[in-house]
């Protein structure tokens, strides 16, 4: 059970890595404490960005990673680890050209311009018509060849426990096994474990009391943190923390939410007019609706109580069209139908034939809420919003029935996570090189290579390229 380079991890960073380090011919080991492969690639948006690409050219849009790199500076202001962000970029279009000669299907819409987060200037987003899954289907061909010749050998049910050190360098994995506690050894280890979004105990030791509602996948549970910091490693960026709009708790106090089943339309205004009022745990409005910059929206929200809110809205607003004759409900996917069906069962949204109805069954200050709604008609009667300066004032809050849907700040991705070098070993804390241990995926947190804000594309694609870059090099 020795290996040329040995993976911890089987998720995104992990395969490719696997994949690459196969391909020439060096002995892979993949230890990974789910019973599949793919990780967060079976829960994950999908999400890519690269400048200068082939998808782009085709379209007639210029760009190159030079284009790329100005742009992420100039929306997170030239934060988090600027060498990792430069050999992101630079790698990416490789990478995409990579998924690309595997067979990927791209979406027909790509490249665009998403706008959930402060957008490019430039249409480099790029993803497939199943999200993640679309990357997987490619990787996992490859990775089933080099399993079926023994090129890889995966381990299963293994939880990553410790790291085995002979003189200066680390050369061996602690594992608990369904048969028992074994030891893998490898010329390089690469430790790809994800974040830790999906460890309450671990969150609140880096980020104090701020809430929780996360959205990570299940097996974000920092297990290789908690290793590799017993050993000195640093842990950094934690302080980039951001959360996204939209979670809605299926049972209150869990938590968790869940992006791909039930997330509300408040990253923007850009996709969807408000026909609704934003209001915090006073009852009260504290931002203007339609606000366009999802970071200002992230970091008022961040200011509320708990970091939640309550959309209220009436029947009127559930059923109206939009200019192209379309319901547009708050809820990403979600039809009228859905809604009301949601509704009775009084989870995230709830319903009420009365305002006094809908405050009790929220908990929201009655008083504060009648005064809150009476105000913003006025303001639609009016078309002038004298405190937030809203435009887009067209629906008044007066058809019964009143619904109420509340929506968290939640996790998506983790910024904080492990510092490594621009080689992407593992340092300690005087940045020394911790010899036989390298990293990459958002083990490194997403506030390595999108810094202090969401920059598109720069969680997925990364994790590919790093975990490529390392495949490559490493022997």
């Amino acid at each position: 059970m020795s290996y040329d380079i040995l993976i911890v991890g089987a998720g995104t960073a992990g395969m490719s890595c696997a994949i690459t380090a196969a391909e020439r011919g060096l002995k892979v080991g993949v230890i990974e404490k789910a019973d599949y492969v793919g990780g967060a690639l079976h829960w994950s948006g999908g999400h890519m960005s690269a400048g200068g690409t082939h998808l782009q050219k085709e379209k007639g849009i210029e760009d190159s990673p030079e284009k790329h790199l100005a742009d992420i500076y100039r929306i997170n202001s030239k934060s988090g680890d600027l060498d990792l962000t430069e050999k992101a970029v630079f790698e990416a279009p490789k990478t995409i050209q990579w998924l690309d000669d595997l067979g990927m299907e791209w979406a027909p819409e790509c490249p665009r311009i998403i706008y959930g987060h402060v957008a490019y200037e430039t249409a480099r987003t790029i993803y497939g018509p199943e999200k993640a899954l679309s990357i997987y289907k490619v990787l996992l061909p490859q990775w089933e060849k080099y399993v079926a010749n023994g090129s890889i050998e995966i381990y299963f049910n293994t939880s990553f426990s410790g790291l085995r050190k002979t003189g200066k360098r680390f050369d061996g994995v602690l594992c608990i096994t369904p048969e028992g506690e074994k030891i893998y050894e490898g010329k390089n280890i690469v430790i790809t474990t994800g974040g830790y979004g999906s460890n309450p105990a671990y969150f609140k030791e880096k980020h104090g009391d701020i809430p929780l509602v996360s959205s990570a996948h299940p097996n974000a549970t920092a297990d290789g943190h908690k290793v590799v910091e017993k050993i000195g490693a640093t842990f950094r960026l934690g302080n980039f923390h951001l959360p996204s709009l939209g979670g809605m708790e299926e049972v209150a106090g869990s938590g968790r939410v869940d992006f791909n089943k039930a997330w509300a339309m408040v990253l923007t205004s850009i996709y969807r007019q408000p026909r609704d009022i934003y209001v915090n745990a006073h009852g009260k409005r504290f931002i203007r609706e339609d606000e366009v910059s999802p970071e200002t929206r992230e970091l008022t929200v961040m200011q509320q109580p708990d970091w939640s809110f309550w959309i209220i809205f009436d029947e009127k607003a559930l059923v109206s069209m939009d200019n192209n004759g379309n319901h547009n409900p708050i809820v990403i996917g979600w039809t009228v139908e859905q809604m009301k069906e949601e509704a009775l069962k009084n989870r995230a949204l709830t319903m009420a034939n009365t305002i006094e109805e809908l405050a009790e069954k929220t908990g929201l200050p009655l008083d504060n809420l009648e005064k809150t709604i009476k105000e913003y008609n006025q303001m639609v009667a009016t078309k002038k919003d004298p405190v937030f300066c809203r435009t887009y004032l067209e629906d008044p809050i007066k058809e019964a029935p009143f619904y109420a849907l509340k929506v968290h700040a939640s996790v998506l991705v983790t910024f904080g996570g492990i510092k490594v070098n621009k080689e992407l070993q593992i340092v300690d804390t005087k940045g020394i090189p911790m010899e036989g241990l390298y990293a990459a995926g958002e083990f490194l947190g997403l506030g390595a290579t999108s810094g202090s804000s969401f920059c598109s594309g720069m969680a997925i694609t990364p994790a590919l390229s790093f975990g490529r870059l390392l495949g490559t090099t490493l022997s």
